[in-house]
């Protein structure tokens, strides 16, 4: 069951902002203020934060609006235990800007990924699994099917996953995508379509909260929706790697 849900987007920072977006046909690419973070509240010297993969500062955030999205936003509570984290994040665009100023005491745990899961379960005193998942586009669907795998098996009783996409403009990994011919030359998107032509980069993030179905309701929880089921595979026979199949 999902119940507590975040999300950043473009012109959008709650769901119903969101809805309307969809509703207006917006389009639109970078998130305003994607940078911000408060120093203070998640307990970070400015020095560190300023080290921080901005991905690492809006999944903080993104964490906490989730859990008090559900109810649970107490950092360190008990009710918060035994929480799984699962973040999809395949880009790290920060990390060329990190590396062209000379190394400090922050440079590596602010950019490496696996410490993006690791703040939020540290701050938050999460004691289940915590990860950062690769799967580049379907980073974030298979996170959230690796939380649900574990809240089954019993490895956490609750999980945040989702997934944070930042860019930095004129970073290597733009360069390389259009030479790879990743991008589309129109600027859209077009899945499923004979016009397709590559796709479009953008920004944003969002998270769920979830729990077993059975324990949401004897918990009273506000239960925003099901999901009945997920699988995730590797298609073979594509012409190449980088074609979907």
């Amino acid at each position: 069951a999902i119940i507590g849900v975040s999300c950043r987007f473009p012109g959008s920072e709650t769901l119903p902002q969101f809805w309307e977006e969809i509703r207006a046909k917006g389009v639109n690419s970078c998130l305003e203020a994607a940078g911000s973070f408060d120093c203070a509240f998640f307990r970070k010297p400015p020095r560190e934060a300023e080290h921080m993969d901005p991905q690492h500062r809006l999944g903080l955030h993104l964490a906490y609006e989730a859990l008090q999205s559900g109810g649970y936003f107490s950092p360190s509570s008990s009710a918060t235990d035994n929480v799984g984290c699962y973040i999809g994040m395949s880009s790290c665009d920060y990390e060329e800007n990190v590396n062209s100023h000379p190394p400090t005491a922050y440079s590596f745990t602010g950019t490496a990924r696996a410490f993006s899961s690791g703040r939020i379960s540290h701050f938050f005193g999460f004691t289940g699994p915590s990860m950062v998942i690769d799967t580049a586009c379907s980073s974030s669907g298979v996170a959230i099917h690796a939380a649900c795998k574990a809240i089954q098996s019993g490895e956490c009783s609750m999980a945040l996953a989702g997934g944070i996409n930042l860019m930095v403009p004129e970073a290597r990994s733009l360069q390389n995508l259009a030479e790879a011919s990743f991008l589309s030359p129109t600027g859209q998107c077009r899945p499923f379509d004979a016009r397709a032509d590559g796709y479009r980069r953008s920004e944003g993030g969002g998270f769920v909260l979830l729990k077993r179905l059975s324990a949401a309701v004897a918990d009273n929880d506000c239960i925003l929706g099901v999901l009945a089921a997920s699988a995730v595979n590797n298609s073979k026979g594509s012409r190449s790697i980088t074609v979907p199949s």
